[in-house]
């Protein structure tokens, strides 16, 4: 259900929008109407609605300035601006703030069907965006309480071998390693490596590499700007759709959702 605030000073156009469209096949709810600008700057604050249609010229303050001071007060609807006249800068105006459609007045009933449908498809976005950010979040934050658990053990290290093969991983984590080349760096046998890293930080060794790298991958595809491909390259996969595989199974979500949300693209 979409909340819907209709601001217009002619009582009689204003009445008619509520009454007469078929909201409901809209799937909204109007929650609010006010017949100038002070008021409906009012209603928008307390309704908090997913659209807004507005008339610009009105008493106390004009439907672009209404919007303007609503904006600034956080208010994120989707703009369908409403005028008696076809004045080019009224409409340069409304692109400026984000209007979704601007209709000429005499109105008719199909226009503000389609502007209504536009603005469906502007909250439908801003909605899905604020639910991913949100599990973006959470996901995030509980991820990264897993990775500070035993990523950046640093001195806390009992186990020398341990020690240093946390250390060679951070150094070559690009590379195209595994818990071999690991052993080999220490001189020591696969198996031995394995049983003290577990030991130490109840992990296995390539379980820790491929956390490390996913947390260097997080780090860089925060960097605006950043793609898929090349992040993966840089923490040591190859093969983006792999990387992308193991970015999502750890994450909960794809290296472009991750980016797209985190650098507010």
């Amino acid at each position: 259900m979409y909340r819907v605030v209709i601001v217009e000073d002619s009582k009689l156009l204003r009445v008619g929008m509520i009454h007469t469209l078929d909201w409901q096949s809209l799937d909204c709810q109007v929650v609010g109407s006010a017949g100038d600008g002070l008021e409906g700057l009012q209603i928008i604050r307390d309704t908090n609605p997913d659209i807004v249609m507005t008339d610009i010229r009105m008493p106390g303050l004009s439907g672009l300035e209404m919007m303007e001071a609503a904006i600034g007060s956080g208010c994120r609807a989707a703009l369908i601006i409403v005028s008696g006249y076809d004045d080019f800068s009224y409409a340069q105006c409304a692109v400026k703030l984000g209007a979704v459609e601007y209709l000429v007045k005499p109105l008719c009933d199909e226009d503000i069907y389609r502007a209504v449908r536009s603005a469906h498809a502007k909250v439908d976005a801003r909605r899905q965006m604020e639910a991913l950010q949100q599990r973006l979040s959470t996901v995030e934050g509980s991820k990264m309480e897993i990775f500070k658990t035993y990523l950046d053990v640093g001195e806390g290290i009992k186990s020398e071998y341990t020690k240093r093969a946390v250390e060679w991983i951070g150094r070559h984590f690009a590379e195209d390693i595994g818990v071999q080349s690991v052993a080999d760096a220490l001189s020591i046998s696969e198996s031995h490596l394995s049983k003290v890293f577990k030991e130490t930080l109840n992990t296995t060794v390539g379980e820790y590499l491929t956390n490390y790298r996913i947390r260097e991958a997080c780090r860089l595809l925060r960097v605006p700007g950043s793609r898929v491909y090349e992040v993966a390259a840089s923490c040591g996969y190859n093969d983006q759709r792999h990387f992308s595989v193991i970015f999502k199974r750890i994450m909960g979500m794809t290296p472009n959702e991750f980016r797209a949300h985190s650098t507010g693209i």
